[in-house]
């Protein structure tokens, strides 16, 4: 068996990295099809420039995600360009509760983790995912925010996400910087007319509102680019350090002058 394999070395060790490829590709499926974007249907949504021209501080694309306590701030570089958190406003208090899920509130405020980041002078934009802004509690959360912006002289370092992007347009006229969290939905395995619906869908929301940017699952950056060329794109997406497939795919997004912010655990 040893002599058996030693006549064939170079085919068994050819063998072995192709397995291990098909292998990596199949665990990032998805990666992969970003690596060879499939070809959309024409289609002019009518969308034009963003209404928004606030300015993000932005000295590097590839941000940190979740930085939801005070021990991940703390543990940030002061050369990080940028991270994310999760936020909550809590309208009886008036503050921004951090975390992820909705029903697991680990007692953090932004105002926290905010003193760590001046304590630990960093100068990294940070980008705010705001889970629960609603029409009852926008200006509230509109007046705080202005409130820990010039408390910590974070002019042109805020991004403020929402899945309501009318609800939004108060904060980009207020000089924060502000991305729509686009639907959730797959293109790639998406039919032709389900695709244009979506389109159609996100165009006639940001005709009516303004924002700066456009902020989509991985999978979706390549349709956000498409139909909406004029918007930044933000994304995020796994960080692999044994696949190659990730690997080509993070160079592909950090070449792609589309792609604004990507996130990154």
């Amino acid at each position: 068996m040893l002599k058996l394999i030693a006549q064939n070395k170079y085919k068994l060790m050819v063998f072995i990295i192709g397995l291990h490829l098909l292998v990596d590709v199949w665990q990032h499926k998805g990666q992969a099809r970003v690596l060879f974007p499939k070809k959309f249907e024409a289609y002019n949504t009518g969308a034009g420039l963003p209404q928004s021209k606030t300015v993000l501080i932005n000295k590097n694309k590839e941000w940190k995600k979740g930085m939801n306590t005070k021990e991940l701030v703390n543990g940030l570089a002061e050369t990080t360009s940028g991270f994310e958190c999760d936020v909550y406003f809590d309208t009886v208090r008036s503050i921004f509760d951090v975390h992820h899920d909705a029903d697991k509130s680990i007692g953090q405020s932004l105002d926290g983790l905010l003193d760590i980041y001046q304590q630990k002078k960093l100068s990294a934009s940070i980008w705010l995912d705001l889970k629960n802004l609603d029409a009852a509690n926008s200006t509230a959360a509109l007046r705080s925010l202005i409130q820990l912006r010039d408390k910590y002289g974070l002019q042109n370092k805020l991004l403020v996400e929402s899945g309501r992007a009318a609800l939004l347009t108060a904060f980009s006229d207020s000089g924060f910087y502000t991305s729509y969290y686009t639907p959730m939905f797959n293109p790639y395995q998406a039919k032709d007319a389900e695709i244009r619906s979506m389109a159609e869908s996100i165009s006639n929301v940001i005709k009516n509102a303004r924002v700066n940017a456009l902020s989509g699952y991985y999978f979706q950056y390549p349709f956000l680019h498409y139909y909406f060329p004029n918007y930044p794109v933000l994304t995020w997406a796994e960080k692999k350090p044994f696949s190659l497939v990730n690997y080509l795919f993070r160079r592909k997004i950090a070449s792609d002058s589309a792609v604004f912010i990507s996130l990154y655990p």
